[in-house]
């Protein structure tokens, strides 16, 4: 199964699903959708010129802005470590961007609001936000790993994979009322410069 999975059919039958459920029933309205095209990054494109590319990204429009709150980068279900550490890099970059383009717009809390970063590297899921603290760092916490059951899995497993998709849900819940409830900025605000610390992951060399 793994050989003949390539990324896009293992994004499309499991990774989109999978999200499209940890989304279900939450009250977002006609004005929020998930991209899975590869659709140009509003956020990259506005801070760099040219946007970057996330494989998926979940998208809500409020005050006529286009804010993307997560970006998901997958992997084939095999994965090199090359891929798993240019994708890191890559969703690590995407989620500056993301918090950058959020703060054009709304001042929203800091040591609270997030951006979503999740990497799918094989047959792991990786969940990381990146916070700007009050000194204005911005902050990249790896907050939990879990395997995709894809096959037969211990119920370990199963458990720890569902946990981490509530971790997922409730965190975009939260930064969804803090974006709902932020402040408009001024055009001063957004000169503001900043500085990322990341938290490392256990399962790189």
């Amino acid at each position: 199964m793994a050989k003949t999975l390539n990324e896009g059919t293992y994004q499309s039958t499991v990774i989109v699903l999978t999200i499209r459920a940890v989304l279900k029933n939450l009250p977002l309205g006609p004005l929020s959708f998930i991209s899975t095209s590869e659709r140009q990054s509003i956020a990259s494109a506005d801070r760099r010129g040219t946007g970057r590319r996330p494989d998926i990204m979940f998208i809500i429009k409020y005050l006529d802005v286009f804010f993307e709150l997560m970006y998901i980068e997958c992997s084939r279900l095999l994965c090199t470590e090359q891929k798993k550490v240019d994708d890191d890099i890559k969703l690590w970059r995407e989620c500056n961007d993301g918090m950058y383009y959020t703060r054009k717009t709304l001042n929203s809390d800091k040591d609270q609001f997030g951006i979503i970063g999740v990497q799918i590297a094989g047959d792991t899921l990786h969940l990381n936000v990146l916070i700007r603290d009050k000194t204005n760092v911005h902050r990249y916490y790896h907050i939990q790993s879990a395997k995709i059951p894809v096959q037969f899995s211990d119920e370990d497993d199963v458990i720890k994979f569902v946990e981490t998709l509530l971790f997922l849900r409730n965190i975009l819940i939260t930064n969804i009322s803090l974006l709902c409830h932020g402040t408009i900025t001024s055009s001063q605000r957004l000169k503001e410069g900043s500085t990322t610390v990341t938290t490392p992951r256990d399962d790189y060399p």
